[in-house]
């Protein structure tokens, strides 16, 4: 047996829920909880370890999640559970059978592994872009994008991140199955791009200081939070640069 058949027959598992019993469910929900828990604890903890420079808070800042926060962060957390699966069940069965994705570890290449992820992030933000530009148009804005932005100054990471209207997070997480489908990809690179893209999108809902020069910012999407008419990507700054609607951050004073 091949490393390449062991893999995708550990998956095969848990690609079919229809075969699954009330355990399974169970150890699903389990492992995806508990990856939230290590992302948000990681973001929060790792750059405050190693001393990032802290963005200064120039709005007002969402001090208490009320009912109505708490409720969409449950439904983001318990749609991520659909999500995963939906975004496994694709790879291991569409995606292999039409060679979409790749599972074989022999296979595996620069270009259809960092060149593929690359790929996905540029296709991502070049659908998320319009998508969340047109969520400020006033006359949708005050009934989807208007919750998340109650809060105008990220601090909490993960949850502030995935605290948003149902139906802006429910198109946000299946955008990445859509561009899968479109980039031909690694496992590997699949795997890289959802969890790169949990970690940036998290990140930029901290007060870290953190960039990739011409790429990523976290000040940049802080910049969109005080001043929202500006940077409507989600993980690069190529689209709005493209379309005119990027605007950069004012540069952090360093700590004496």
């Amino acid at each position: 047996m091949g490393p390449e058949t062991a893999l995708m027959l550990a998956v095969g598992t848990w690609a079919d829920a229809s075969h699954w019993e009330l355990q399974h469910f169970a150890v699903w929900a389990a492992v995806i909880t508990l990856g939230y828990e290590i992302l948000s604890w990681l973001v929060l903890h790792v750059p405050a370890a190693m001393s990032a420079q802290q963005i200064p808070v120039r709005a007002k800042h969402l001090d208490k999640l009320e009912f109505v926060d708490l409720a969409c962060i449950t439904f983001s957390r318990c749609l991520t559970l659909l999500f995963v699966y939906h975004l496994l069940s694709y790879c291991y069965n569409t995606g292999a059978a039409t060679g979409q994705v790749v599972w074989e570890p022999e296979s595996a290449t620069a270009l259809n592994t960092v060149g593929s992820v690359v790929a996905l992030f540029v296709v991502y933000d070049f659908f998320y872009t319009p998508f969340h530009l047109a969520l400020h148009h006033p006359s949708v804005y005050w009934l989807v994008h208007k919750h998340h932005h109650r809060q105008k100054a990220p601090s909490r990471g993960n949850t502030d991140g995935i605290n948003v209207h149902p139906f802006e997070f429910f198109t946000g997480e299946y955008l990445h199955l859509l561009c899968i489908a479109i980039v031909p990809c690694h496992i590997y690179a699949v795997l890289a791009f959802i969890v790169i893209g949990g970690f940036l999108a998290s990140l930029n809902h901290t007060r870290f200081d953190l960039n990739v020069p011409l790429l990523y910012s976290v000040g940049v999407h802080d910049e969109h939070h005080v001043a929202f008419n500006y940077n409507f990507g989600q993980y690069i700054m190529l689209w709005d640069r493209v379309w005119g609607t990027y605007r950069p951050a004012p540069p952090v004073k360093k700590a004496q």
